[in-house]
């Protein structure tokens, strides 16, 4: 049985380098039927008197070596101001810090949420800042456009460095080839900041966290289908702009239920 929300709530942090929120809320509330809240600054709202506190355990989760797993510590005072002046900043932009993903979910979760999570509401924020999760195959972190949950996140910046690039493009590179001349040779084949697609793509992110919240399963196995889970550039571009369709037949399904789930008995 699917768990519908009543409500979608969608949050921001940071300089989201002109994402269209309101877009991506409606496109959600178009294909599944269900209402869309623009709650705009995830701190304005929640923050309070929260921030010393808050800002303290950013500080403590930041990634300083992708090939060590994450351990506690105690953060320097200049980390602490540094998040403190993040958070109390609506427009700030990324230098570069890599956060663990599923600690920085857990920030967020304790933020906006009381103990449990709230089926009620399918929580998604939109964040310029990057973050990662360790991987137990090959030892170490790496950057992620999304990570699902209560709430689910999802990040601009990730979705232009997660991905990787053409092969070419890193051989190249390696040669001593200019990022900009690489840029233009490969314009098109990937994302960049500032992107005028990056909405359109993320579209499809935040129908995997409604999917998430619906049956636990955000993915498809079809590349033709926009909850397709891509691990390069390219074939985040053909799910999200060049497949065949915008949704497989199964996920389709899911969502004319939800589109007729007035006239369907039990789906709640």
């Amino acid at each position: 049985m699917l768990k519908v929300p009543a409500f979608i709530h969608l949050y921001q942090e940071g300089d989201l380098n002109g994402l269209n929120i309101m877009e991506l809320g409606q496109y959600l509330e178009e294909k599944a039927q269900i209402p869309f809240r623009n709650r705009g600054n995830i701190y304005k709202k929640f923050l309070g008197r929260k921030r010393n506190q808050t800002a303290q355990r950013f500080a403590r989760i930041k990634v300083k070596n992708p090939a060590r797993r994450y351990t506690e510590g105690s953060p320097f005072p200049a980390e602490v101001d540094y998040e403190k002046q993040r958070i109390k900043d609506p427009q700030w932009s990324i230098i570069g810090i890599l956060y663990d993903g599923v600690l920085y979910q857990e920030i967020i979760s304790d933020l906006i949420l009381a103990k449990e999570p709230d089926f009620n509401r399918c929580i998604i924020l939109f964040t310029n800042q990057l973050f990662g999760t360790w991987d137990r195959d090959d030892l170490r972190y790496h950057a992620r456009i999304s990570l699902y949950g209560f709430p689910n996140l999802i990040s601009v910046t990730g979705l232009v460095e997660a991905p990787a690039k053409p092969k070419e493009y890193y051989l190249k590179r390696r040669m001593g080839l200019p990022v900009e001349m690489l840029k233009k040779e490969y314009q098109g084949r990937f994302l960049d900041h500032g992107d005028v697609r990056i909405t359109e793509v993320l579209k499809g992110y935040a129908m995997q966290a409604l999917f998430f919240h619906l049956s636990g399963e955000p993915f498809c196995e079809d590349p033709d289908c926009r909850l397709f889970n891509s691990h390069w550039q390219e074939e985040v571009l053909h799910a999200q702009m060049n497949g065949q369709y915008e949704f497989c037949a199964k996920h389709e399904a899911i969502l004319k239920r939800l589109r007729d789930r007035t006239k369907e008995e039990g789906i709640h």
